[in-house]
């Protein structure tokens, strides 16, 4: 029989190799591993599709806002009325609940497995509309529907103001009409009989309507532009009493192309403070309306 001969390895080789001892002898550092980064955990799917509709119902309800805040701010209450109205922060807090708390409700209750899905969405948007039209109405009946002169005054009267009975008798007036976009400029001239003027003055003491309130007698501003004149004030007086706003009074009067000594100006009364009404003063027409200080 053939032996194979394993190959001998000498000691002192073997020593020359590795001299450590034995306890030493270990293999070398492997690199660590890099941490691995925890994954994300993902949206369960229903939570991801109330956020989707939750947010396309936000997002028509800004575009509804939007057309809202147009409506309101261009044609209903156009500068400055929305300051002396003191609508802009009661516009603001009407849209800001209606706008937040319809997409609210479908983030609650959006649910892809309810049988009754359709009917909640609608319920929530009936809802919704019925808030905004109810908030619009209340804006459209404070809205400055009429700017009346009085004698040497301005006074805004909104439809709240007037009337059925009012409203019935100035049927024929053709100046009684709403303007849908914007006030309608007007005077009120005292009836010739001694007895309807003992009336509203009556009236005006008793129950605060004056002669603005009765749209009988409302006649055209132009037709009344020349008798106010002689009651406008200097530029000058709104100067005196509104020295924190020199600046203003300057613009306002550049804008209208006419000097000062060509411009008087007529008190305006509304419900959250009064302004001004800037005329020229050869032909009483109106040029700007200011919110200032008039007396």
């Amino acid at each position: 029989m053939f032996r194979t001969e394993l190959p001998q390895v000498d000691a002192a080789t073997q020593g020359a190799a590795d001299k450590r001892p034995l306890a030493l002898r270990q293999d070398p550092p492997r690199p660590a591993a890099k941490p691995l980064k925890a994954p994300r955990p993902a949206l369960r799917p229903g939570i991801r599709d109330r956020l989707t509709a939750s947010a396309i119902h936000l997002s028509l309800s800004a575009i509804v806002a939007i057309a809202v805040m147009a409506l309101v701010l261009l044609a209903w209450y156009p500068e400055p009325m929305t300051r002396l109205h003191g609508v802009d922060s009661i516009l603001l807090i009407m849209l800001g609940v209606d706008v937040a708390l319809g997409p609210l409700f479908t983030l609650i209750v959006f649910d892809r497995r309810k049988r009754n899905l359709s009917l909640d969405l609608a319920t929530i948007a009936a809802l919704q509309l019925a808030a905004l039209a109810y908030g619009l109405h209340t804006v459209h009946q404070g809205r400055p529907a009429f700017v009346v002169l009085v004698k040497d005054r301005f006074e805004v009267v909104a439809p709240s103001e007037l009337k059925g009975d009012a409203r019935r008798e100035a049927r024929s007036n053709p100046l009684t009409a709403f303007d849908p976009f914007g006030p309608r400029w007007v005077a009120a001239r005292m009836p010739d009989s001694q007895q309807e003027r003992n009336a509203i003055l009556f009236e005006a003491v008793e129950s605060g309507r004056d002669v603005q309130h009765h749209p009988k007698l409302y006649v055209d501003y132009a037709n009344e532009a020349q008798a106010a004149l002689p009651r406008a004030l200097p530029i000058a007086r709104l100067r005196s009493l509104n020295p924190q706003r020199a600046a203003e009074i300057d613009a306002a009067i550049a804008s209208s192309g006419r000097t000062e000594q060509q411009l008087r100006y007529l008190p305006l009364r509304a419900p959250a403070r009064d302004g001004a009404v800037l005329v020229d003063v050869s032909t009483g027409e109106v040029l700007k309306v200011l919110s200032l200080t008039p007396w």
